[in-house]
């Protein structure tokens, strides 16, 4: 066989322009070396940029790619065990809902679900569990599980298209905060046409991208085969689902929640044989998600009201997380689901019992198997004694020929007392104990005695269903019965070929182990406590009862042989239990042996232990403050300069004054100071380099990557707190940390509502979702609220499209609520007026004003005109947000008051028909008013008769003709109507026909009511009394006065009729003959015309009739076609 042939190995370039030049960068790396000169190979102003316009583009769209990656952090609050991921499958009627939620559980955790009754909590991977939930058609509960969601599946008919219902879904989904949306495509196999198929595919997702631009991943469901979709189609949903990262909105996150996934009635049964209507006391059940939760705060369930709880527990979690997680996948046992309202696993719960649900179909060896482990389980617990002291006092028989060989440490009278209770016991428990050998028995109840886990056998109980397995077969039994997934009770026999001496040995046991059973408790529990780890223990030493006792004799071990070859071990127990009464006493100690301290060497052990000792070169305080002073006056470096100064030294300062008979000693120490001085110099410079390349760092940290310094920096708070926030608490119990941080997201919760409506318990619906919403401090009172809002472009009525009234009860979804008030419109004008509104404004935003629970700004409206009805129409009547919270309103209308002169004086007049009342005229005191003809004036005082006039003040004399007008502003108040929607109190079959106050114009439409017509609203014809002036009369004396000029002159006027003073035209006789000739030809054409308009109305008419008896006669032909058509039968529909 020929050797594979090796690939050619890579050259590196040793020589030429290239390795010059990653020669030099390699230099320029090198810390200390001088920097190599760039070798230039382009002429720069040759590369220069061409286009200012084009680097401008390019800068931005950099600048553009650049930014995109820049989030604002948060902080990571999400727990080590999160909650389960809420999944909402919403989408119109009979679409596939229900069945994509039961093929997605039987993908996650293997189990098919007989119904759909409520949540389904099941796991879906190592760290991640998922909550499914079916929404329907009702607009409440599409409302509540928007609100909890954090993916939605949109199931989508492709033969029908995007119906109301999903429209109606995203627009909600927009207002209370975006989840994740995938849409599904079901019924594809109904198109047989794949052109049809595909541009259907294309519109749909077009315009599912329109409505929601950041949808993810388009679905297709291509068929169901025998009653499921294909499993390949399902996987790939499952793992989309899987991966998908969610992001919580900060109203969860500040507004914890329980989607409540079960309810248990626990109210006293006394108070309920009193009065059945009485309010009752509930237990709601689930997952704390969003934040912490705290106890005696006030908390809102949607559909039932505002209620304080304080009452919180947090339980074991009934779908928990596997614990291994080095594994790539779950096994079987570890796909859990926790579905309680849906019967999985044999448990149905109700609002006031738990069903089990038992297996009928069992044959009849089943059921005596049942009854014999029941008697099984009946003689534990009448036993006296446990199996272990009957096997402890049984004799042992080594042959069939041999004699029995009993215990020589058990005392005789204890032997004669078990041979008289043997004859009595033996027959009572021989069936009892006669299948108990080969079992074991896998988990225990906590009533019974620790001894009774060694009997030879385990068993688990599984609510009503045991399982008896062997302990041989423990393995492989396990793996079968997870497999097969039975309940029923499992035994195995054992096989004929037992010998007789192991049914001997039962029969010789059976009445003597249930003696002296207080003694044997005892000495196990001496026996557990020694092997336990105590704290006791820990400090002082083994107990009294376990030392050897004094005087003990080895001599006895050659005493218990038996035959030579065995030997009895001698039992303990009974010596040490003589002392097990006085043991507990753990103050005595033995004294060691002291040391001499008077001993040199001793003292010579610890002298370091002390401060004049000697201590290591960093700790010792000579040796610190010795390298100090030759930092102070050694030799230095300037840094920015780079010159070096030498300074005095230490040592040989100290030395000058020094006596001359040292000088040896000095000029030795003088070597070593230098030699000293050189290690000490090349310590400093290394040194120096270290702080260089650190300030190098530094500075190209800030200039060279200014751009995410900041973000950079931010990220790292934001982690650093995230890191501190989990560990801050994660060595607590749970008992004490959710005294300090509440109940944390991802904990099972009871939670224990008190005066609940009976209606809640006795009507209760566990397919309409139940959550425990928190409300912040100050959010459980009442106040106006002020929202920026919009009618939205769908909702029409008879492709009509409405505008909302002010003062219409409109029921709104805010925060956790779903509440009916009657808002008021208005909009601010420039000069922050806020003018009324009769009717929302068409395709523009106004503001509503309306009483209701306060609630935090920025939180999303949804306003519907009624949730009783399903309309054809979109329900969604407004959408807006939250602007302002305050307890006053100052929304003003305008008012325009009448009133006539009474009296007039120069400037003054008596106004009357104004007002009504002093108080009135007190209250505009002040108001400027207006006369029709421009002259303006005040309201001055109020008269005392009659009530309701006022005297003004003008500017001008005014007539007694004239009318005064008022234009002021009136406020308008809010009225303060708010009602929950209490829709979770209803039967199930009007849950989603919940109504409340009713629209005026709905009530006359109901009762059959005509609009009322007021007189003054009609309009009629004005009718204006022409006014005749009076002549102008000038004085004599002032017209000799006046210039010629101006002087009147007084002539009558003539009066002449028009006719008459037309001048008259006398024609020519030429001019006449062509007049009368035009006027004959005139009368010629009129009379042919004539005669042809008559004609062409007879053959219309004609024309008309013949075509009518046509039309009659086709008409007949195509019912006689129908008629023959639809009178066959039918046949295959054709291809689409």
């Amino acid at each position: 066989m020929e050797e594979p042939e090796l690939k050619r190995q890579h050259r590196v370039r040793k020589s030429g322009r290239k390795a010059a030049k990653k020669k030099a960068k390699n230099n320029n790396d090198i810390d200390g070396a001088e920097p190599v000169q760039k070798i230039q190979t382009n002429n720069l102003k040759a590369f220069a940029i061409q286009s200012v316009d084009k680097a401008r583009r390019r800068f931005i769209r950099t600048m553009d790619i650049k930014s995109k990656g820049f989030h604002v952090p948060t902080v990571d609050r999400t727990p080590v065990k999160p909650p389960p991921v809420v999944v909402v499958i919403a989408g119109g009627p009979k679409v596939g809902k229900t069945t994509v939620l039961k093929c997605l559980a039987r993908h996650f955790c293997g189990q098919k679900l007989a119904s759909i009754n409520g949540p389904v909590t099941l796991v879906s991977g190592k760290k991640k569990r998922i909550t499914f939930i079916e929404c329907s058609n009702d607009i409440n509960m599409m409302i509540d599980l928007v609100k909890i969601a954090d993916l939605a599946l949109l199931i989508i008919d492709a033969k029908s298209g995007l119906e109301m219902e999903i429209f109606e879904f995203l627009n909600i989904c927009q207002v209370h905060g975006m989840p994740r949306l995938m849409s599904i495509l079901t019924h594809l196999d109904l198109f047989k046409n794949k052109k049809a198929l595909q541009k259907q595919k294309v519109f749909l997702k077009k315009r599912i991208a329109t409505e929601i631009p950041k949808c993810e991943k388009m679905f297709y469901l291509s068929g169901i085969l025998h009653g499921e979709y294909l499993k390949n189609e399902i996987k790939n949903l499952g793992r989309f689902i899987s991966i998908i990262k969610y992001n919580l909105s900060s109203w969860k996150k500040s507004h914890p929640y329980i989607f409540v996934d079960r309810m248990e009635d626990i109210t006293d049964p006394e108070s309920l044989s009193k009065d059945q209507n009485c309010n009752r006391k509930v237990c709601l059940y689930g997952y704390a998600r969003g934040g912490a939760l705290k106890q005696n705060s006030y908390y809102h369930i949607p559909g039932v009201g505002d209620y304080l709880i304080k009452d919180i527990h947090f339980l074991p979690d009934p779908c928990p997380l596997p614990d291994k997680l080095k594994k790539r996948s779950l096994n079987e046992k570890e796909r859990l689901i926790y579905a309680p309202m849906c019967g999985v696993g044999g448990i149905v719960y109700d609002k006031d019992a738990v069903y089990i649900e038992m297996n009928v179909d069992q044959n009849q060896e089943k059921e005596e198997e049942e009854k014999e482990t029941d008697k099984f389980l009946r003689s534990m617990v009448a036993v006296q004694h446990p199996i272990d002291e009957k096997i402890k006092v049984a004799p042992l028989q080594l042959y069939p020929d041999s004699e029995l060989i009993a215990d020589d440490n058990q005392s005789s009278d204890e032997n004669e007392e078990d041979e008289e209770m043997e004859d009595k016991e033996m027959n009572e428990d021989e069936n009892d104990w006669s299948d108990v050998d080969g079992f074991r028995t896998e988990e225990s109840d906590d009533d019974f005695s620790d001894e009774e886990n060694n009997i030879n056998g385990e068993m688990k109980t599984n609510r009503s269903k045991r399982k008896v397995t062997f302990e041989d077969d423990s393995e492989t039994s396990d793996e079968d019965n997870t497999k097969k997934k039975k309940n029923s009770v499992k035994k195995k026999r054992q096989p004929d070929s037992n010998s007789d001496e192991e049914n001997d040995f039962i029969e010789m046991g059976e009445a003597k182990w249930k003696d002296n059973l207080v003694k044997r408790a005892a000495d196990d529990f001496y026996e557990r406590q020694k092997q336990s780890m105590s704290l006791q223990k820990i400090v002082y030493g083994e107990r009294l009862k376990d030392r050897k006792v004094k005087g003990e004799s080895d001599d006895s071990d050659s005493e218990g042989e038996i035959g030579g070859l065995f030997r009895l071990a001698k039992h303990e127990k009974e010596k040490k239990n003589m002392l097990s009464d006085n043991g507990m006493d753990c103050s005595i100690f033995k004294i060691s042996v002291q040391r001499d301290w008077m001993n040199d060497d001793e003292l010579q052990m610890i002298r370091d232990c002390f401060v004049t000792g000697k201590w290591d070169e960093t700790e010792d305080a000579e040796h610190l403050l010795k390298e100090d002073e030759e930092e102070l006056y050694g030799d230095f470096e300037d840094l920015e300069t780079g010159a070096v100064h030498k300074g005095k030294d230490v040592i040989n300062t100290a030395s000058e004054g020094k006596n001359e008979d040292e000088n040896n000693s000095e000029e030795k120490e003088n070597e070593e100071t230098e030699k000293m001085k050189n290690e000490k110099e090349m310590a400093l410079k290394e040194k120096r380099m270290e702080e260089k390349k650190k300030l190098k760092e530094i500075f190209n940290q800030a200039f060279d990557d200014t751009d995410r310094k900041y973000h950079d920096e931010l990220k790292m708070e934001v982690d650093a707190q995230g890191q501190l926030n989990k560990s801050e608490f994660e060595g607590l119990d749970d008992d004490v940390r959710v005294q300090f941080e509440g109940y944390r997201p991802g904990l099972y919760l009871r939670v224990e509502v008190d005066e609940m409506p009976c209606e809640f318990v006795k009507n209760f619906d566990p397919s309409y979702p139940v959550i425990i919403g928190s409300l912040l401090k100050g959010e459980e009172k009442m106040g106006y609220l002020q929202a920026r809002v919009k009618c939205h472009r769908f909702y029409r009525r008879d492709h009509k499209k409405l505008i909302l009234k002010t003062g219409d009860p409109l029921i709104l979804s805010i925060g956790w609520r779903r509440i009916q008030t009657a808002p008021v419109y208005y909009t601010v004008e420039h000069n922050l007026r806020c003018r009324y509104l009769k009717y929302t404004p068409q395709n523009l935003h106004c503001m509503a004003a309306f009483w209701g629970p306060i609630t935090q700004q920025k939180a999303g409206i949804v306003g519907v005109q009624s949730v009783s009805e399903i309309p054809l129409n979109f329900r969604i009547a407004l959408v807006g947000s939250i602007v302002e919270v305050n307890q006053v309103t100052n929304v003003v209308k305008k008012l325009k008051l009448k009133g006539y002169p009474r009296e007039v004086f120069k400037k003054t007049a008596f106004i009357k028909s104004m007002f009504t009342s002093p108080l009135e005229v007190a209250k505009y005191e002040g108001a400027a008013i207006r006369t029709v003809s421009g002259i303006r004036g005040l309201i001055k005082k109020a008269l005392h008769t009659p009530p309701g006039d006022f005297r003004a003040k003008f500017e001008d004399k005014i007539l007694m003709s004239d009318i005064v007008f008022l234009r002021t502003w009136v406020k308008v108040p809010i009225p303060q109507f708010c009602i929950p929607v209490t829709s979770l109190l209803l039967p199930s079959d009007q849950k989603s026909k919940w109504q409340g106050c009713r629209t005026l114009g709905r009530l006359r439409y109901d009762k059959g009511l005509k609009v009322p017509m007021s007189e003054d609203s009609k309009y009629t014809p004005i009718e204006r009394k022409i006014r005749k002036f009076a002549p102008l009369v000038v004085p004599k004396k002032l017209q000799k006065a006046l210039p010629f000029k101006d002087k009147i002159v007084h002539q009558p006027k003539k009066h002449t009729d028009p006719e008459n003073e037309r001048i008259a035209v006398i024609k020519e006789p030429r001019e006449r003959e062509i007049t009368k000739l035009m006027n004959m030809l005139k009368t010629v054409h009129e009379n042919k015309v004539e005669k042809e308009n008559k004609a062409m109305l007879e053959r219309v008419t004609l024309h008309r009739k013949e075509k009518s008896k046509e039309e009659a006669i086709h008409h007949q032909n195509i019912q006689k076609k129908k008629k023959r058509i639809l009178s066959r039968k039918p046949s295959k529909a054709p291809d689409m």
